[in-house]
Parts: structure tokens; sequence; C-alpha cells
């Protein structure tokens, strides 16, 4: 309605869904859902989705395709409403093609009054065999398996456990949640009014244990309401619950995800759970949640801010950190004991490279003295390394010259860093984009590698190049690399 009768002024969060794109614009929400990338102990993924609301199927054409997701293998339902079903019929998009169904059904696991309700709304997809007469069609393939809402009956779904979470969704309606993981507990919980005694039992740090991160409802910014949760009663639930960590969801326009995440922060400062508003499309998984602890231990050791990146190409991720000079002049020291703190994720990741780099050259097209990125942001980088440590101060003036030439003529690039590695003949230059459609639209059109060859021709180097997603900054929102 904001957008269509707009008021004057225009709603400030509506109305950026018309002017910034999606992809960086964390006020954009489809209707909640959790997609699962489940790996398995052989390396295998499975991909599971709890909810396909009406938007399920701009999901899979705006963040699917990002971020490479093949398939679904297994569906969880919390209920059985229009923003948690009504994408059903789009399930055959993401399933093999096949004009005579002649393929293997997803499974999707759901309650007894669930299954009669969607029963009754896709007669179609449930309808085992064909009445004499009636032309096949192609819909989707679905195996419908009946799940029980009760804590003590957890079931399996493509090798993942999950733990069925009833809630009230209004007093005259129960709607699971669903809690799963082995070593990082997740609970998700899109809609509900209120706990009973042995839900909240199973999901309190009093109770069973603590989660690692909770995933809650929270519709209003303020009052109350029927059927869900508003952000006075969200709030209370996460003191009684007491997760590690916890996401909002389900907001309305009432929210705007910076400002309300400022007033968040202070919140969880002050009652020492971390909580945010939640966006479209935010990673959780092990390592990441690991690396953002390594974040936080390494405060005290004088890291002034700190970033994660995640390629969008493969399982590559880079934790970036800043140092005041002063905090680092005990190299070895300070080496030593980072390298100490990360080998509890050696179970979850291979440590490739490590070094510290100094910016040594850099523009903002802003005016700015800082490279701003955010979470959510695209920023690109590549590498070179030459095989001589002569070459060091010849490659990095090679280095330079080659992002002068360049910056002011990059459509889409805000702002760009060059960095001096002060171990190894390495140096590397990082550029933050406004889009990812901007960063691929200069490395089709620029002939990317034939530019810098006449800058590095005569040494001899390898050059790495790659594309990330922002997933976390730490301290605040904005990430800022002083310029020299």
């Amino acid at each position: 309605m904001c957008l269509i009768q707009p008021s004057d002024p225009p709603c400030p969060v509506c109305s950026q869904s018309l002017s910034v794109p999606p992809e960086r614009n964390p006020n954009y929400r489809c209707n909640a859902s959790l997609l699962i990338d489940y790996c398995s102990n052989n390396g295998n993924h499975n991909y599971i989705i709890i909810d396909v609301g009406k938007t399920f199927r701009e999901q899979v054409l705006r963040w699917f395709t990002f971020h490479k997701i093949p398939r679904i293998d297994s569906i969880v339902l919390t209920h059985e409403h229009a923003d948690a079903v009504l994408g059903l019929d789009d399930i055959r998009a993401v399933q093999p093609y096949s004009p005579t169904n002649d393929i293997d059904p997803t499974s999707i696991y759901l309650t007894p009054y669930a299954m009669d309700s969607i029963a009754t709304k896709f007669p179609y997809l449930v309808q085992k065999k064909l009445r004499e007469g009636q032309e096949i069609r192609r819909v989707a393939q679905l195996d419908w398996k009946i799940i029980e809402e009760d804590c003590n009956k957890p079931f399996v779904a493509s090798g993942l456990k999950f733990v069925p979470l009833p809630v009230m969704h209004g007093e005259d309606y129960i709607c699971l949640g669903f809690l799963f993981g082995e070593k990082f507990k997740v609970a998700y919980i899109s809609d509900v009014s209120r706990f009973p005694p042995n839900t909240e039992y199973v999901i309190s740090k009093s109770g069973a244990g603590q989660l690692d991160l909770l995933i809650l409802d929270c519709l209003y910014k303020k009052g109350s309401h029927n059927v869900h949760l508003c952000l006075p009663q969200t709030l209370e639930a996460l003191k009684r619950i007491c997760p590690k960590r916890a996401l909002l969801v389900g907001m309305t326009h009432e929210f705007d995800h910076h400002k309300d995440n400022e007033f968040l922060m202070e919140w969880s400062k002050r009652e020492g759970i971390n909580v945010q508003l939640a966006c479209d499309v935010v990673f959780v998984d092990e390592l990441i949640e690991s690396l953002k602890q390594f974040s936080v231990c390494t405060e005290t050791l004088g890291c002034v801010q700190s970033s994660i990146f995640k390629s969008i190409h493969g399982n590559l991720i880079i934790w970036y950190g800043g140092w005041m000079k002063k905090s680092t002049e005990n190299k070895e020291l300070l080496t030593t004991t980072l390298l100490s703190m990360v080998t509890s994720m050696s179970s979850m990741a291979v440590l490739v490279e490590h070094g510290f780099f100094d910016a040594y050259a850099g523009e903002s097209k802003d005016g700015s003295n800082a490279a701003k990125f955010s979470s959510g942001d695209i920023v690109s980088m590549n590498v070179i390394s030459s095989s001589s440590n002569n070459d060091l101060n010849d490659v990095s003036y090679a280095n330079l010259a080659l992002f002068k030439s360049r910056f002011l003529k990059m459509e889409g690039a805000t702002a760009g860093v060059c960095l001096k590695c002060q171990s190894m003949p390495r140096v590397a230059s990082l550029y933050v984009w406004k889009s990812l459609l901007h960063c691929y639209s200069w490395i089709l059109t620029s002939d990317y590698r034939k530019t810098m060859m006449p800058y590095l021709d005569r040494f001899s180097l390898s050059v790495k190049y790659d594309i990330f997603w922002v997933v976390y900054v730490s301290s605040e929102n904005v990430q800022n690399y002083q310029i020299p």
C-alpha cells in the first residue's frame, strides 16, 4: 500500500524497494523461510528449506541463482498458512524436468492438520493416481511425510535431525518451530504468540541447554498482537530463553534494518545477548559463527575492526582484521597467538594463507578518506604474488599504477585500497562495488586480463581474482579502511 498509495513524505522503508537493489537493501523482505545447507560427514551437501511461502519463486530467482543453490532435497513446514505454503506449486522449478512426472519426489514434512489443509488447497499435488481419462500435467512431485507436534518426537530430513517445537500462533492454533544442529544448536520459530512451557524448556539456557542461535518472530515495533510476538514480547522472551545469538524475522515496514539494529546493538550490550534484525540473506554456519567469535577475541589483541568475506564462486572465506600499527609491534607473538586461536576451527576449514598487510594507497568516489562497506555488500579482490622478494617494491608500484589507471573508469566501484604484505612478496587490490551486476559488467567489458598485462608482464607472477559477499562486519554497521 505504501508504494501504490504513497504517503507524503513516502515510507522510508518501502520506498527503498524501488530505489535500492535487493542485494544491497536489507529492508527488502520476502516471506520468512530458512534454507539449510547441511554438509554430512561424507562431504555431501543436502539442501533443506523450512517453509515455501508466497515469495518462494522470487527467492529462487533472486537468491538461489546468486548463491548457486542447485536443488531442494527436503521441505519442512511450520504450518499451512499462505506465507508458508503458497510456493508449493513452484517446487517443480527446482526439480528435474519430466513431462510425465517420472522423477524422484521431494520429501515434505508436515503435521496431519497441515496435510488436510494442503490437500484442499492443492489437490493436484497430493493426488497419487490419475483418474480415468485425466491428462498428465507437469506438477511438483512431493512425498508427504507426517510428523507430530511433540518435542519428544524428532524426525530426520535429508540426514539432519529436527525436533518439532510446538508453539501457539494465537490461542486457537498450534504452529511448529524446529530445533536442529549437533555442534551448533539452532532453533527457528517464525510464527508464535506464546511458548508452551515444554517448548520453552527445550530451547532455554536454564532448561535443556543454551541455543547458539534463535531465529524468532517479531511483527511490530510497539504494542502487542494476538497471533505474533512484537518487539517488547520478543525481547522479553529472549531474556528468558537466553540464546547466544538471535535473529528477528517477520518484521513489518515499521522496522528499518540499520536504525533499529543500532537500538538492538545497545540492547545486546546491556543484556549480553547478540540480537539483530535478519535480512533476506544471512549466512549461518559453524565456521562463520566461529569466526565471529574469533573477531570478538581479537579485539583484546588490538584489532579495531574485522570483517568476513565469503566467495560467491566457491568455499573460500577471508577473515579481514584491521590493527593500529602500535598494536602490531611484536608481529611474531601476535601471529602465534592468532594462529593458536584458530586451531578450534581446524575441523571446519583449512587455513590456506595468513599475513599482515599495509594499506599504501587508495581512493573513494565520495571524497572520504576511507573505503566503506557493510554486511551484504560486494567486494572484489585481486592478489598478485611474486616468486622473488626483490620484486616487492616494483610489484607494489605496478599494482598502484594499475589501480590509478582504472579506478575512475570502474562504473559502480565506490572505493578501492592497495595492500602490501609485510612478510611475503605479495600485493592486493580490494574494490567495493554498488552491486554484483556492476562488478560483473566491469569484468566482462574491460578485457580484465589484457589491461593488467602491460603492468605485470615483466615479472614472474601469479594472479588470483575473486568476488566476495561481505557476510559480517564488527563493531559498527560500516567497515572503514583508511586511505593513505
